[in-house]
This record gives structure tokens, sequence and C-alpha cells, in this order.
């Protein structure tokens, strides 16, 4: 499918991407074929896709031999992968929103799953704080994502970029930004830069995880301002339901000194000091 094609396709159907739902469809086969060979994909497995639009790498991934569940929040889009799939029985088109939709009601069907998707920019980092909350029924995520948002996701301690999702799935997954997509190969096309990033989620933590409700907490409260000290981010020590009292324990017993700030910690020692908070919450 080419912007013609495309543009003709939109017509055809009265519709058009809408710009507040990060709709920026890929057309250009190469990069398509290419997010599918870097996806690893074999014959017969099943794969998510969000954010299908008008089916372009959904057609990709069927072409590989992949049985494809492809999830579309926009009803006219929707309507369009309808009636193009009609006929694929290897196709499921679900008309959903994917941050609310039960991935684990599907997983329980399907297996623990693999994501492959050009994700909507509008809600890509909700999208990643999904896939880390839920990384026991998904195996692995293969996602398009604007190029500013995927340099978070690999970026060293104590950069610019390094943040709260860096950390979470420093701590849970190994990721690899792969390759960038111009912004020629969309449509329409967007204003930057698009990278490719695979993530892959062991059936275990790299670090071990007590309550994952606890590590986000503490990892979103530590960078609540990057400027602030972790002593000052952390002195409301209810949000992680202990007292500064355990906070201080904690953060002794892993030698962290909260005169540092958040981005100067490694997931390594985010992970142990919610460990040793989570021991703490448990003595005290």
């Amino acid at each position: 499918m080419n912007v013609v094609s495309e543009r003709q396709l939109l017509k055809d159907h009265n519709l058009a991407a809408k710009k507040w739902l990060g709709q920026n469809l890929l057309i250009n086969k190469g990069y398509l074929n290419r997010i599918v060979l870097a996806s690893h994909i074999h014959p017969g497995e099943h794969i998510v896709e969000i954010g299908a639009g008008l089916g372009s790498l959904t057609e990709a991934l069927l072409n590989a031999g992949a049985h494809v569940t492809a999830i579309e929040i926009d009803a006219g889009f929707f309507r369009v992968l309808e009636e193009k799939f009609q006929s694929q029985s290897c196709v499921e088109i679900i008309h959903g929103d994917a941050l609310k939709y039960d991935f684990r009601s599907l997983a329980r069907r399907l297996g623990r799953l693999r994501v492959v998707a050009n994700l909507p920019y509008s809600v890509s980092s909700r999208l990643l704080f999904r896939f880390v909350e839920l990384r026991d029924v998904i195996q692995s995520a293969h996602v398009l994502l604007q190029r500013e948002v995927a340099r978070r996701l690999v970026a060293d301690v104590g950069a610019k970029d390094y943040g709260i999702l860096t950390v979470l799935l420093g701590i849970t997954a190994q990721v690899n930004a792969a390759f960038d997509i111009p912004p020629a190969a969309f449509f329409p096309a967007p204003a930057v830069y698009s990278t490719f990033v695979s993530i892959a989620f062991p059936d275990a933590p790299i670090y071990p995880i007590p309550d994952s409700s606890l590590l986000v907490r503490l990892v979103k409260h530590a960078f609540r301002s990057r400027r602030k000290t972790l002593r000052n981010n952390l002195a409301d020590a209810d949000v992680l339901g202990c007292s500064t009292d355990v906070i201080k324990r904690a953060a002794h017993a892993c030698s962290i000194d909260l005169g540092r700030r958040a981005e100067t910690l490694s997931p390594e020692e985010f992970a142990h000091f919610a460990q040793q908070i989570a021991l703490g919450r448990t003595m005290s």
C-alpha cells in the first residue's frame, strides 16, 4: 500500500487519520517487512497488534504466517479492517481500547502474548506502562515509537532521558532499540522520526520484585521532581505505605544516600531499594 492507495481508501470510506489519536500509518512496504523480520515471526504463532489502522502491518504479519488479533479503537478504521479481512480465518479484529482491554483473558486463550505494533503516538508511554504491569502475560513487545520515547527506554543512568520507564524496563525486561524510520514512510507524515524497539519480558524479572505496586510507586515518586533529592521526593512516606524511618533503614541497607537524585540510581539499585522497603514494612 502506498500514499495514493491509503488516501483513496480513506476517501472511499469517508475517513481521515485523527491527530488526537496519534494515527500515523506506516505505509512503506520495505519498513513493514523489516519490522516483521526483526520481530522473528514463526508461521502459525499468534500475534497481537495494537492500533491496526488500515491493516498494512496486519497484512505483512499474515504474509509471514502469523495468526493476528488486531485491536483498533477507531470505529471507522475498525469497519475497514472487518471489510478487508472478512475472508481471512487467521485474523480476529477487535474494536476496543488497548489501554482498557483485558489482555489477561486473551492470554488465557492464546498463551503468553507477543505484541507487534505501530503504537499510536498519543498513548505509547501509557501502553508501555501497561506492558510492564502485564509482563506475566506478555512475553514480548516489538513496537514502533517516537524516537524521543525510544531513547528514554535505553538511556544511561544519569542521562537527560533517563527516567521512570528506563528504570522499570531495566528491572523487568531486555530492551533493544533496533532501527529508525523516517517521517516519509508514514501517512500522514509525522514531524519526528520513529524507532523500532524490541522489549522482551523474561519468565522471571531480572531482579526479584516482591511488590510490583510498591516498586512503581517508589520509582514514580523518586522522579517526581528531577532536581530534588530522594529525601525530598520521598518525604511523604505514606504513598509507599510505610514510615520515613522504614525508608531511611532501607536506604542504609542498600548503601543508598538519600541526598542523591533519582536519575543517579541504577535499575538494580531501585530494585534492591524496593525490596528493602517491602521487607521493612513487614517488620514495622
